[in-house]
Parts: C-alpha cells; sequence; structure tokens
C-alpha cells in the first residue's frame, strides 16, 4: 500500500551529499510518472476551457498541479492507480493548507480535485471511483 511521507529528517553535514544524490536518483525514478500527471492535467485543461472561464480554468487546475507535486514529492505512488482517497482527502487538503498561500477554500479543493477525477473517468475510461466517493 503507498504511504505518504510525513516529519522531519535530519542529515548529518557529512552525509548532505549522498542525501541530494538519493533525491536526484528518487526524482528521475519519479519523473515519467510526473510527466503522464502533468500531461492529464494539460488535457484537463483543453477539457475545462471549453466549459468555463479562464480563471476558473486555472483555478482548477492550478489545484490539480498542486495534487501532482504533492504526489510526486511526499508519497511513494508510482502509479495512479496506487492513489488513495486519504492522500486526496485529508494529506493532500493539509498539505495545501501548510504550502499553498491562497483564497481556495476546503470546498474548492473538493470540486476541483472531482472534476479531475471525473474528467479522467469520463475522457480517459481511468476510473477510480474510492477516490470519486471520497471527494462527494
Amino acid at each position: 500500500m503507498a504511504k505518504v511521507f510525513t516529519g522531519r529528517v535530519v542529515i548529518p553535514g557529512d552525509k548532505i551529499n549522498e542525501y541530494f544524490e538519493a533525491l536526484r536518483q528518487a526524482e528521475a525514478t519519479i519523473a515519467p510518472f510526473r510527466e503522464s500527471l502533468e500531461e492529464l492535467n494539460r488535457e484537463f485543461v483543453e477539457y475545462l476551457a471549453t466549459k468555463y472561464i479562464h480563471k476558473t480554468v486555472r483555478k482548477h487546475t492550478g489545484i490539480v498541479d498542486s495534487l501532482i507535486h504533492f504526489v510526486c514529492r511526499y508519497t511513494d505512488v508510482e502509479q495512479l492507480e496506487d492513489i488513495t482517497k486519504g492522500m486526496v482527502n485529508s494529506h493532500f487538503r493539509s498539505c495545501y493548507k501548510r504550502k499553498v498561500m491562497d483564497s481556495a477554500t476546503e470546498s474548492d479543493l473538493r470540486i476541483a480535485l472531482k472534476k479531475f477525477f471525473q474528467f479522467l473517468a469520463t475522457e480517459k475510461a481511468m476510473t477510480y471511483q474510492k477516490v470519486l466517493n471520497a471527494l462527494k
């Protein structure tokens, strides 16, 4: 089962180069997954642009972009199917509130993520029912 990484890490000064190398390797490993998620978000932009004004599209896709960053940076998920409802609900929301200074409410986050996962279900035939149920 996929995990969310929380807490602090203490790295001794003489091990900092090893840490940076491990970080580079982890980013290289996750790069194809990140690129596929970013491509889905670009397609999501095009999908939303047919229905909503630019401001709404930017708001929703910005939240999805933050989700992509969260999933790739703070979890060990390597495929979309491994994203759990807890990651999308409580973990992402608390991370978003701590890291992003904007006016998005809990409702805005829920709506944007729900629209993204509905887009995946209807347009890409990628259904993640547990996540969609968590976003109701």
